[in-house]
């Protein structure tokens, strides 16, 4: 996958970074060898059709869906939301189409906002089973790919916090910050001063052998807090 499949006109690169956070994530098909790109709905719907018999070994959706993948049961992750992310898959267009690429933070609002239906003149999830963590996630996957520019540690930081899941209980187990609540200058400061020091710690070939960035201590803070504080 590259840059250009992922800001194709057509949102199909869009509908699969959806499709992979909002519902595939985790899943035994989407760590398996048959996982793939969809260049439409009716792929997909040719796909899991010829994939029926692999999928009758798992219970109703388990092979596709993992509600779990992220800790807490999701049950809004199911199979039908793919068919509302093709409808909304235009939408990046709206968002990237300006002279200037969107910060993470306006992106992260955005993915998760609440559109207003006309008819019933109800709200409702721009993007279903799009909450906080999953929005951050394509942040950061939409940064390794350099669709978005990298934040600031700042800005990344504030992100992290204003989320408060994983990440921040990560910090907390490894007692970067206290238990009780904490401004958000005070998580800021210590995620700042935690990714200098590993800047100052790690040499340059360690830094390039994990990949490392502010993204990717993200995502370690993460699986801290999935270990356990026993762990430590």
């Amino acid at each position: 996958m590259d840059v250009d499949q992922l800001l194709s006109d057509d949102g199909v690169g869009f509908f699969n970074v959806l499709a992979f956070r909002g519902v595939f994530f985790g899943s035994p098909f989407a760590i398996s060898d048959r996982y793939r790109w969809f260049d439409s709905l009716e792929d997909w719907v040719s796909f899991q059709d010829a994939e029926k018999e692999e999928a009758k070994k798992f219970k109703g959706e388990e092979y596709y869906v993992k509600k779990n993948c992220y800790g807490q049961s999701q049950p809004g992750r199911k199979l039908s939301l793919l068919s509302s992310y093709w409808e909304r898959r235009g939408e990046w267009k709206k968002m990237l189409n300006k002279p200037e690429k969107p910060t993470v933070g306006k992106v992260i609002r955005w993915l998760t906002s609440r559109s207003i239906d006309d008819d019933s003149n109800s709200t409702t999830k721009l993007f279903g089973n799009i909450g906080n963590l999953t929005a951050i996630l394509i942040c950061g996957d939409l940064v390794e790919a350099g669709v978005l520019p990298m934040p600031s540690t700042s800005d990344w930081a504030s992100s992290i916090i204003k989320m408060g899941k994983g990440s921040k209980e990560g910090m907390i187990i490894c007692g970067f910050v206290g238990e009780k609540k904490c401004s958000e200058k005070e998580f800021c400061d210590a995620f700042i001063s935690l990714d200098q020091a590993l800047q100052t710690e790690l040499s340059e070939e360690e830094k390039a052998a994990m990949g490392y960035n502010i993204v990717m201590l993200e995502h370690t803070l993460c699986k801290i807090k999935r270990l356990g504080v026993d762990s430590f």
